[in-house]
């Protein structure tokens, strides 16, 4: 498997591995959020995600840009961010679908500019289908979680993210996650 980056990527397989696997750990995800009702119980789409982008290495979808480049209109200005660590797609009882766009920061690493504000923005756009890349399965709904040091979990600069989830809450949901 390609590697994300070094530090990430265990924490990238880690969400993944168990996400696909954990019907808890998916509802876990999604708690606390006003998506935790209409999507609880949802299946893993990662079969699906797997064949809408054939050519990556990753179980997930890794790094998945929006590929407009400078025409990108789903991020603030000031922010490099054009892309999404980890989605996770689920699907609804009802046939709705999901995206989990989840942003990771070791400890210690610090959000880029204009990142936090650009992660929902990206979400919502992609979830149109005009903006939406060719590699992302279609979905009505999203939601984004930051994965972040304990010590930063309650910090303002977080706001924008839906679900905000520090590392140690993380290590006693998922088998592997990183000390």
């Amino acid at each position: 498997m390609a590697a994300y980056s070094a530090k990430a990527q265990p924490y990238l397989d880690a969400i993944a591995q168990v996400a696909f696997a954990s019907q808890s750990v998916r509802d876990w995800l999604l708690r606390d959020t006003s998506h935790a009702a209409r999507y609880a119980a949802a299946t893993s789409l990662h079969s699906e995600q797997a064949a809408a982008r054939p050519d990556t290495k990753q179980p997930f979808h890794c790094n998945d840009g929006c590929g407009r480049g400078s025409r990108c209109t789903c991020r603030p200005e000031g922010s490099t961010g054009l892309e999404t660590d980890l989605m996770l797609f689920l699907g609804a009882r009802d046939g709705r679908r999901f995206a989990v766009h989840v942003e990771v920061k070791h400890p210690g690493e610090p959000l880029r500019p204009g990142e936090a504000d650009a992660d929902p923005l990206r979400a919502a756009c992609w979830a149109r289908g005009a903006y939406q890349p060719g590699s992302v399965i279609p979905h009505d709904d999203w939601l984004t979680v930051i994965l972040r040091s304990d010590e930063e979990r309650t910090s303002p600069t977080l706001a924008p993210f839906q679900r905000r989830i520090c590392h140690s809450e993380a290590r006693g949901m998922m088998s592997g996650h990183p000390a």
